[in-house]
């Protein structure tokens, strides 16, 4: 939808999803850069720039999963949601869980969204075009200069 430059960082230790969600978004929208981290704990160095991911891009939108090893998606919203600097980078949960709990810590947590992963290639499609529409078509998102504190209005 939208024609800027956008940036996805995925954090998914599943493989084969994280694969999927890339080619089924590619799919949507080819011109969304796609990052993958394993683990929450990795998407905060990604996220401060530090080793190995200096340099990197920083994301408009952070897709996150809960259930992963070293620093689940939980943990991940604490500690994001605890740097001024990165406070108001949006990030929605992409989890297989639809327990109540799940999706009231995620949003307590300052989750920007909640979605469940869907069970069909056709209802993915169908979430990543919503997801895609929404991130970049509905909705005005910050820039980076001033997620950062660079612009002020």
């Amino acid at each position: 939808m939208g024609s800027d430059a956008f940036t996805v960082l995925l954090v998914e230790d599943e493989l084969a999803d994280a694969a999927l969600f890339q080619e089924m978004l590619a799919d949507v929208s080819p011109e969304i850069t796609v990052e993958h981290v394993e683990h929450g704990g990795e998407a905060l160095q990604y996220l401060l720039g530090k080793a190995p991911y200096a340099g990197r891009p920083r994301p408009n939108l952070v897709v996150l999963d809960l259930n992963m090893p070293v620093m689940d998606g939980h943990e991940f919203l604490r500690e994001v949601k605890a740097h001024e600097h990165l406070r108001a980078l949006p990030v929605l949960v992409l989890s297989t869980s639809d327990h109540p709990t799940d999706v009231q810590r995620s949003y307590l947590g300052f989750a920007s969204g909640y979605v469940v992963k869907p069970g069909t290639y056709a209802e993915y499609t169908r979430v990543l075009t919503a997801v895609e529409s929404y991130w970049r078509g509905v909705l005005r998102l910050p820039t980076i200069g001033e997620l950062v504190g660079e612009e002020r209005p």
